[in-house]
């Protein structure tokens, strides 16, 4: 990238960014706590997934699908699967997901490992805090989305400001966090995620996760090549 960008390459680096970070602030709030009728209603109602991926747009027209017209009834249903599949809630034998880089990545298996400390550091180098409102440690896949959202945003920043190095340091902040803070445990915590959650909202969710990140790494690469 150049600071003398054609006004098209910007804009066209614009919306790749508001977009990404739409699904990145989208998918934070599934992972950060149960769905709630304003939500559902919010996102089965909202704009479809542009993407030259076709089982991107179709992964999140499911999960579009799967919300719409959901009742309390299915509200209930979903927070019960919520409840088993990422805080261990119900039969011992249940099939669980916990949502935290460190159980992934650790070797025994434990919350508050390496990855914690080392997204704590990536977070505090960049400005970044967690909603105090939510208790979970840093590397709860929430937190770590809600950053990759945060990241979007200031790089759309940069390039309407006209710093497209700035621009650059964002996407590759981006690129990196997703490598080493993402793609490392998702593919085995949405195997988990699909085996708890049995079908439906969350087993589609899982998919959609787990095939956007690989996406968005890929993408990220070629935009800084």
């Amino acid at each position: 990238m150049t600071d003398t960008m054609p006004a098209e390459l910007v804009e066209n680096l614009i919306d790749f960014c508001e977009n990404r970070g739409r699904v990145y602030a989208l998918l934070s709030r599934c992972y950060e706590t149960e769905i709630d009728a304003a939500f559902a209603g919010t996102f089965s109602q909202g704009a479809a997934l542009s993407s030259d991926d076709a089982a991107l747009a179709d992964g999140f027209a499911a999960l579009q699908a799967d919300l719409a017209a959901c009742d309390e009834g299915k509200l209930e249903q979903l927070a019960v699967v919520f409840d088993r599949a990422f805080f261990g809630m119900g039969p011992r034998t249940a099939q669980k997901a916990f949502p935290y880089e460190s159980v992934y990545t650790s070797e025994g298996g434990l919350m508050m490992q390496d990855a914690y400390g080392e997204v704590l550091n990536v977070y505090r180098g960049a400005g970044f805090a967690k909603n105090p409102g939510f208790k979970e440690p840093e590397d709860h896949l929430a937190v770590e989305l809600a950053f990759m959202a945060l990241l979007c945003g200031r790089a759309v920043e940069a390039l309407r400001a006209g710093d497209a190095d700035g621009a650059e340091r964002q996407l590759r902040a981006q690129l990196a966090f997703v490598q080493d803070h993402l793609l490392n445990w998702i593919e085995r915590f949405a195997a988990d995620m699909r085996k708890a959650a049995e079908g439906g909202f969350y087993f589609d969710l899982a998919a959609f996760t787990e095939r956007f990140l690989n996406a968005d790494a890929a993408e990220l690469s070629d935009v800084l090549a």
